[in-house]
């Protein structure tokens, strides 16, 4: 029989808070031209998808604001830098999240902590976060759960306020933190091995006929 997951509330309460504090925070940096190294002038503003929270009964969508630009020299349109993963519609922190809890847990056993933690997600989303070959991310230890750091920075300066070492605050989050998830190689072993300990822990969770 599986021992049942336990969250420090303090953990929920940072993550819930640090994520909701991101509700139409404005990403509006960037570089130059990653196409020819010219010039960028302001062009709009996109709203994006970040998350979704359980909140006091309902589901409330988290977005934040991306700046896009346009090359003064090319033309090519770019966006700020903000803490996305390409291709991901969840927010970077968030799928750091999915893929340290599935490594050390099956997909149904990380989507429920992730519940517990206040955000809302399925099995499928964890399941296909680990197929897609993610590199692994910075984590630290918090009252026995390993946790991104990249999740814990929205809203703590350190995690010495929890038990002990450094953290980097964020303002609210870097978003050069998020490693290019793109070319990636695949890690299909992991992937299957979490598969199989997921499959055979519906098999101990079905109730018998």
């Amino acid at each position: 029989m599986k021992r049942p997951v336990l969250i420090h509330p303090m953990i929920a309460a940072v993550i819930h808070t640090g994520i909701a504090g991101l509700d139409g925070y404005e990403y509006d940096e960037t570089g130059r031209c990653p196409h020819c190294g010219g010039d960028l002038a302001g062009y709009d503003k996109k709203r994006k998808y970040f998350a979704s929270l359980y909140d006091q009964g309902s589901v409330r969508d988290i977005h934040v604001v991306v700046r896009r630009f346009r090359c003064r020299s090319c033309g090519a349109m770019t966006m700020a830098n903000a803490p996305f993963y390409p291709g991901t519609r969840l927010g970077g922190p968030v799928v750091d999240l999915c893929i340290t809890l599935a490594q050390e847990m099956s997909f149904s056993r990380a989507a429920a902590v992730i519940h517990m933690l206040g955000i809302a997600i399925d099995r499928g989303s964890v399941r296909n976060y680990m197929k897609r070959g993610f590199p692994s991310v910075p984590s630290t230890e918090v009252f026995g759960f390993r946790l991104p750091v990249s999740i814990l920075s929205l809203s703590m300066s350190g995690i010495g306020a929890f038990e002990r070492g450094p953290v980097v605050r964020a303002e609210p989050l870097p978003p050069g933190r998020l490693p290019p998830a793109h070319g990636a190689p695949p890690r299909l072993p992991l992937f299957e091995k979490r598969d199989q300990r997921d499959k055979q822990e519906e098999k101990e969770e079905r109730p018998p006929v």
